[in-house]
């Protein structure tokens, strides 16, 4: 009966071999790779260009790039059409203007905006404008203006601007020839303003000084402040944004040499309107800018009268309405 239980258990050994634990070899157990004198090292990074080849499996999506906007260094301006013709808001009489004005100006900001390693820009201007009056002897020549300005920011929104002017024609080049003793139609002089546009909070301003160094020779200057009332007006495609300002002009001895104090005081209003797309106004590249400005003139106007031996040049009272249009680039 016993050899018969040791069959039986030989015979199932083989079915629990799986199941069996290891078995323990005889002596001591030696350890081998095993080190308790230092920490396992880190794995090594791989190089560069297998970063490079796995990221460049996952495709990540490309930001836009920022860039600084392609109209931003200059402007086209036609003033369509203006029913007076207005010198720093002193007004010409009818019998000089009586058929209304019309002016094409640019300003072009030129390449190199860092001068002298200072922040300085600088850019040129140039203006021609017709009288719609060809027995006007402001007619001929044409009005014309070319200037030429370093700027600088000092604060944000505050840029000041120092640049030489010439013109040609118009009110300074008829003054000129015809009561100064230049011989010619044509003015030099030499400028320096200081203008502020806070297009966050709606207001504006500019102080100009300038003094003629040939043709008209004194000082003018040009004093402006002015508030941008937004969405005056807003549909559902089309809205429209109102400026408003006032400003005065006085000059010492720059249209004769005894006129010495205001020669206008003047208010503008003008509509801005945009499109809510953003292809028209406000910061769009186009804009049209229909306007309305009313110009009393001051003391001066007296003394411009004797200066010309009683030619009636400067009219007391003045309104003109008119339309602007343009484009940056």
């Amino acid at each position: 009966m016993r050899n018969h239980a040791l069959l039986v258990l030989t015979a199932a050994l083989p079915l629990y071999a799986n199941d069996m634990p290891p078995i323990i070899p005889d002596g001591p157990i030696e350890y081998s790779g095993v080190s308790y004198e230092s920490a396992p090292e880190p794995e090594e990074e791989p190089a560069p260009a297998l970063v490079e080849a796995e990221s460049a499996s996952v495709a990540m999506p490309e930001l836009p790039v920022i860039e600084e906007a392609s109209f931003s260094r200059g402007y086209v301006n036609l003033n369509a059409y203006s029913s007076a013709y207005t010198v720093r808001g002193l007004g010409v009489r009818d019998s000089l203007s009586k058929g209304g004005y019309s002016s094409l100006s640019a300003s072009y900001t030129l390449p190199g905006r860092d001068l002298f390693h200072c922040g300085i820009q600088h850019r040129i201007h140039g203006e021609y404008g017709i009288i719609w009056d060809s027995e006007s002897a402001l007619s001929t020549p044409r009005a014309t203006r070319f200037s030429y300005a370093l700027s600088k920011e000092i604060f944000p929104n505050l840029v000041a601007e120092l640049g030489y002017n010439f013109r040609h024609g118009g009110l300074e080049g008829y003054m000129a020839r015809e009561f100064g003793g230049a011989g010619h139609h044509s003015t030099h002089d030499i400028s320096a303003s200081v203008s502020y546009n806070d297009h966050q909070r709606g207001f504006f301003g500019k102080v100009e000084i300038g003094a003629g160094v040939a043709g008209l020779t004194g000082v003018y200057a040009d004093i402006e402040a002015g508030y941008r009332f937004t969405d005056i007006f807003s549909g559902s495609t089309l809205g429209a944004d109102l400026e408003v300002s006032a400003g005065l002009a006085p000059s010492f001895g720059y249209w004769s040499n005894r006129a010495d104090g205001i020669d206008a005081y003047r208010v503008k209003a003008a509509l801005l309107p945009f499109t809510h797309s953003g292809s028209l106004g406000r910061d769009a590249r186009f804009y049209i800018k229909p306007w309305v400005q009313c110009s009393h003139s001051g003391n001066n106007a007296r003394q411009i009268h004797d200066a010309t031996h009683g030619v009636e040049i400067v009219d007391d009272f003045v309104i003109a309405i008119g339309i602007d249009c343009g484009f940056y680039f």
